[in-house]
């Protein structure tokens, strides 16, 4: 009987300890009326129509030896995959999003954007792993 309780203390302290293994974003914003804003997940940032930023993306894991690349790591915007040039999403993607490593863990992406038709946009992003993963969102309100 004690060991049972051991055992399910045990499980539940492992599962309460398993999001301390999740990935970190940092995420630092740049354009016409900021230069490089720290943007924290759950925000909503106000973006001018037709001016053009940069979103700097800075992945760090902290559990070592990550299975899942950073190019799996999954940009949605109003939950459609957000694609180079597609104009229909309002905050158009003008480049490929390409990862940097900087150390072995830690890799920085750059994502160039226009932010082309007024209103509010999610952008979620997300990597799935069994290690915690992450799924943030970041509101883009153009005006």
């Amino acid at each position: 009987m004690i060991f049972k309780r051991y055992y399910i203390l045990g499980i539940l302290m492992f599962s309460l300890a398993l999001p301390l293994f999740a990935c970190e974003m940092e995420f630092r914003l740049s354009g016409p009326a900021m230069t490089d804003m720290r943007i924290l997940p759950g925000s909503t940032i106000a973006l001018e129509k037709d001016a053009s930023y940069t979103l700097e993306v800075i992945f760090s894991e902290d559990h070592r030896n990550c299975k899942i690349p950073p190019e799996d790591t999954l940009f949605m915007l109003d939950k459609q995959k957000w694609r180079v040039g597609k104009t229909e999403q309002g905050v158009v993607l003008t480049s490929p999003i390409v990862w940097e490593t900087k150390t072995k863990s830690t890799n920085v992406t750059t994502i160039a954007f226009v932010a082309s038709d007024e209103g509010q946009r999610v952008l979620n992003i997300c990597r799935i792993c069994t290690k915690g993963g992450y799924d943030e969102n970041i509101t883009f309100s153009v005006t």
